[in-house]
C-alpha cells in the first residue's frame, strides 16, 4: 500500500499528500464432500481494513483494522456495579449472554516511509496476531472462559492486551455495540410462569448500548 502512496506523491509534482484505503473481504475456499474445492469460495464475515497517509516529506500515518467481527458467549457475562439513581430500572445481573460486533482500528508507531519493516507479509501477520489477541481476551480459556462484568470492561481489557502484546501499535480504538438476546418468560394457559433454565432467548434490535473507547500509549495520537 505504501508503495502506491509513494508513487502518487513523488511522481506528481502538484500532489503533497496521498491517502490510500483498502478493504479486504475474506473469501474462503469451500469444501464439497469433505474436500477443498478447486475454484469454489464463499464470502466470510469480518473485513480487514487499512489506510496509509503519506506526505511528500516522507511522513507516514498507517492504520489497520477489523470490521464486522461478530462474537457471542452464552455465559460468564453480567452487568453489575453501575451507577444508580432514581431513574434506574435495570437490575444487576451476573448471568446473561454477551454478543457484539467488534470494530477495531489501530495505528502503527511507524512515522516515516523508511521506517516500515521490509519483512514480507509483516502486516498480514500482525493483523492476524491482533485479531487473535482480541478474540482470546473476549472469550478466555477454552474450558473456563473469563467473566465479563460489562462490555465496557471487556472492551478495555481487549484494547489493553493488544497494546501490551505489540509494541509497534501506538493506539487502538474499539467499538462494541450490544447485540441483545433477552430471556423469555413463558406462561401457560392459566397465566402461570413456566420455569426453565434460561434456554429460550429473544433477539432484540432496540434499544441497545453502543460502547466504544480509545486506548493510547503515552504521547501517542489515535
Amino acid at each position: 500500500m505504501h508503495l502506491l502512496t509513494k508513487l502518487v506523491v513523488y511522481d506528481i509534482v502538484t500532489v503533497t499528500t496521498a491517502i490510500v484505503k483498502i478493504v479486504e473481504k475474506p473469501w474462503e475456499r469451500v469444501s464439497v464432500d469433505g474436500q477443498p474445492h478447486e475454484h469454489g469460495f464463499k464470502l466470510g464475515s469480518e473485513k480487514h481494513t487499512t489506510e496509509a497517509i503519506v506526505k511528500k516529506s516522507g511522513a507516514l500515518q498507517l492504520t489497520s483494522g477489523i470490521e464486522g467481527l461478530s462474537v457471542l458467549k452464552t455465559t460468564k457475562s453480567g452487568f453489575e456495579g453501575f451507577i444508580r439513581d432514581k431513574y434506574t430500572v435495570l437490575p444487576d445481573t451476573r448471568e446473561r449472554m454477551l454478543a457484539t460486533e467488534v470494530t477495531a482500528l489501530w495505528r502503527y508507531s511507524y512515522e516515516s516511509v523508511n521506517s516500515i519493516p521490509q519483512k514480507p507479509l509483516y502486516f498480514t501477520d500482525r493483523y492476524l496476531d491482533i485479531k487473535r489477541v482480541l478474540v482470546d481476551t473476549f472469550f478466555g480459556s477454552p474450558k473456563e472462559g473469563v467473566y465479563s462484568p460489562s462490555v465496557q470492561s471487556t472492551l478495555y481489557q481487549m484494547a489493553k492486551a493488544s497494546l501490551n502484546r505489540f509494541p509497534d501499535i501506538a493506539s487502538i480504538q474499539l467499538k462494541m455495540p450490544n447485540i441483545h438476546f433477552l430471556p423469555v418468560n413463558l406462561s401457560n394457559k392459566d397465566g402461570q410462569i413456566v420455569k426453565f433454565n434460561d434456554d429460550v432467548f429473544l433477539p432484540t434490535d432496540e434499544p441497545h448500548g453502543s460502547i466504544e473507547a480509545s486506548l493510547s500509549r503515552s504521547r501517542s495520537k489515535l
